[in-house]
């Protein structure tokens, strides 16, 4: 396993687990998930592929203490430049679609930094954006950020803004799903997402 993250909060409010990069980088992949703790989840990282292939995606069994639940969370990064950028994202959708076939029978959510472009704020689609959109239809996954998003863009530059990060689920999932929010201003957390 990739060196592995688990921080705690000031006065312990809030987790996170993180993954596929070396700590403290600012720059490169690597995956991450801060959880608040007054929600009670317990959260479990579980393997799947091997590490070349999974290193920027984490599998997660979040249960609910005390009330026998389950949520399967999938939090990846989808890369975008390189000389492999292609083969490397084919090898972590081979991943992906491994993990939400695996666990099916449970609610299934895909977050993540996913770098593709597919129209929602009127951008050309791209090989990112064609490779999300097959795999939404093939497995069977709504994008939230398309049918129920209130608030669009997730990544902004001083130019630019853009939609490249999204909230995938499975039936399972969408029927626990309300609403979706996306932050476009609010939460300052020293990122361009």
């Amino acid at each position: 396993m990739q060196d592995r993250v688990r921080l705690m909060s000031k006065e312990n409010k809030y987790q996170m687990m993180a993954k596929g990069c070396v700590k403290w980088q600012k720059k490169g992949g690597g995956v991450g998930l801060i959880v608040k703790n007054i929600l009670n989840w317990k959260l479990e990282e579980i393997c799947v592929g091997n590490e070349l292939e999974s290193e920027d995606i984490s599998v997660m069994r979040c249960e609910k203490v005390q009330a026998n639940k389950c949520i399967i969370l999938v939090v990846c990064y989808m890369t975008t430049t390189g000389p492999l950028v292609q083969e490397e994202n084919v090898k972590m959708y081979i991943t992906l679609e491994r993990a939400v076939q695996e666990f099916s029978r449970f609610p299934v959510i895909v977050i993540g930094d996913i770098n593709g472009h597919v129209g929602i704020l009127g951008e050309k689609v791209n090989e990112n954006g064609c490779k999300l959109i097959d795999f939404c239809e093939g497995n069977e996954f709504e994008n939230l950020n398309v049918t129920i998003g209130n608030g669009l863009h997730t990544w902004e530059s001083k130019e630019w803004k853009a939609a490249i990060d999204y909230m995938l689920v499975n039936h399972e999932a969408r029927q626990h799903v309300r609403e979706m929010y996306v932050d476009e201003n609010e939460f300052d957390i020293d990122t361009d997402h």
